[in-house]
């Protein structure tokens, strides 16, 4: 297929993608003006705030967590729409023998995104609130603005689901032969030390809670190793 016409297929894939989004938007901010879908993402960190509730302190600031949750929903609801139209532009581009691989690991990375990102939402995020919430003194009480825990919570949200993308991403380095379960061994106590600054950064610096993200990840790369070795031994057969 021509360069130009590369380019009108994808432009025509962009414009379904823009298409579901706006519609997963419009969705959202109905639902969300009818349910308060702001209560249920609060529900994980309730027992630590006042009244369970969030504060607003700005006059926009209830309607940009309107816009956020409604962007969000949007996302959430044409995420599919958005797998498919990339499959569809980039199956075509790969060999049968490459589709049988690739197909399967997109489902399986989904299901890695989604489980670290539950993770971080009933896990990291309850502990993260557990810790700062205990600094308190006479003079002061533990408040949280909407704004400031949708960005926390998104951000933590996020970064926990891409670690957790690690083992499809050596699996697919190991069958380009860029790493090997050597290589991965070898570095085995650098990757420890990446992974509970990692764990610090994205947990409240306290020790049990830096361990009890850590360590989930520690596993994660552990199985790496084992992903790589499989492959290494499986192209060595061939």
């Amino acid at each position: 297929m021509p360069f130009l016409d590369h380019l009108e297929e994808l432009r025509k894939r962009l414009f379904w993608c823009l298409g579901f989004l706006f519609v997963g938007i419009i969705i959202g901010f109905y639902l969300n003006s009818k349910y308060d879908l702001l209560q249920f993402l609060v529900e994980p960190v309730a027992p630590f705030l006042k009244g369970g509730k969030l504060m607003i302190i700005k006059p926009t600031e209830g309607f940009m967590i309107a816009m956020k949750i409604s962007l969000g929903f949007g996302l959430l609801i044409a995420s599919p729409v958005f797998i498919y139209q990339l499959w569809a532009f980039v199956a075509p581009a790969l060999l049968k023998k490459e589709r049988r691989i690739v197909f399967p690991l997109l489902f399986v990375s989904i299901f890695m995104f989604i489980l670290g990102a539950v993770m971080a939402y009933y896990v990291t995020l309850p502990l993260g609130m557990k810790f700062f919430s205990q600094f308190q003194y006479a003079s002061t009480e533990f408040m949280l603005t909407a704004s400031s825990y949708l960005d926390m919570a998104s951000k933590m949200v996020l970064i926990t689901g891409v670690v957790f993308e690690l083992p499809i991403a050596v699996l697919l380095l190991a069958r380009l032969g860029l790493v090997s379960p050597q290589f991965l061994r070898t570095k085995r106590r650098h990757a420890i030390v990446i992974i509970f600054i990692i764990g610090m950064l994205v947990t409240p610096p306290d020790p049990g809670s830096m361990i009890l993200v850590s360590v989930p990840m520690v596993i994660l790369y552990e199985m790496s190793v084992w992903i790589a070795y499989a492959v290494a031994r499986k192209r060595d057969k061939n």
